[in-house]
């Protein structure tokens, strides 16, 4: 199968325009052949924080929130009929008791597959949204998949109990901004996330945003895929502009690491002796 990590250009507050780029590049996506897309974290209301949250009349631009079902949801399952395949995009979702969480919804041809609610939230952050408390899983036909958004990435326990529930793919979408220049980006990104992969034997496909959100933020646009060997299968050499990078997927890659049985490392776990530590 084939999976499309795109790095795409998200306006604060700009949802139609933002909903107007998924279709986009969503059918250039589906051009190029992909099963499944994952489009970058906060994708649909761009991303802002309550640091940064303040008088719109002096110019400050504030993340709107987005119900399910609502006019917004409603747009993206039709763009999903549209194009026939799977993709999650990012929204700053407002449940029915008000609470606002940093989401990844799952879209199909068929509408609303899902959704992962961000469940580490850093400093920053604390006051725009609320953690959630779910991993689940996603059962597209030709792959398992699970979804860390960002800061997720930094905790090794999420991609394990993920490949423990069985999936095989781990999407990373990303609104990671500041002064960092993409090749020091995917430098520190290469530090870790191809060990996620290889830890637990799994695809990974980390998207960012890149591009002015008009709000403060400027976004290098780092995308790459790790194979379940944590080698970079593919990725974006442009950090400044929107792209779209297509990998090819083979489930004899990681069939044939687990085969080995000291290279499928999740085999040897001692979930007991783990306990105590991940209680503190």
């Amino acid at each position: 199968m084939k999976i499309a990590a795109i790095q795409m250009t998200s306006v604060v507050g700009d949802i139609e325009g933002n909903l107007d780029s998924i279709d986009r590049l969503l059918g250039d996506a589906v051009t190029k052949g992909a099963d499944i897309a994952c489009f970058p974290e906060l994708s649909v209301c761009g991303y802002n924080t309550s640091e940064r949250s303040g008088d719109p009349a002096n110019g400050t631009r504030i993340p709107p929130t987005v119900e399910i079902p609502s006019e917004t949801t409603n747009a993206l399952e039709a763009i999903g009929k549209r194009h026939g395949i799977w993709f999650l995009v990012g929204l700053l979702e407002r449940d029915s008791s008000g609470i606002v969480y940093n989401t990844q919804l799952v879209i199909s041809a068929n509408g609303i597959e899902g959704k992962y609610r961000k469940t580490h939230v850093p400093t920053t952050e604390i006051g725009t949204w609320r953690h959630g408390d779910d991993l689940p899983i996603f059962n597209h036909t030709k792959i398992r998949f699970g979804i860390e958004i960002c800061y997720d990435t930094h905790f090794p326990e999420v991609s394990a109990a993920l490949a423990d529930k069985g999936a095989e793919l781990i999407f990373m979408p990303h609104a990671s901004g500041g002064p960092e220049p993409a090749p020091d980006k995917q430098a520190r990104w290469e530090r870790y996330v191809p060990a996620r992969a290889y830890d637990n034997t799994v695809f990974a496909a980390i998207c960012n945003q890149v591009g002015d959100n008009k709000a403060g933020h400027t976004f290098e646009g780092v995308t790459f895929v790790c194979d379940p060997l944590g080698k970079i299968m593919a990725q974006s050499n442009d950090g400044t502009v929107e792209d779209i990078v297509i990998a090819k997927l083979e489930a004899s890659v990681p069939e044939d690491a687990r085969h080995v049985p000291e290279t499928f490392f999740r085999h040897f776990r001692r979930p007991e002796i783990y306990e105590a530590w991940g209680g503190k």
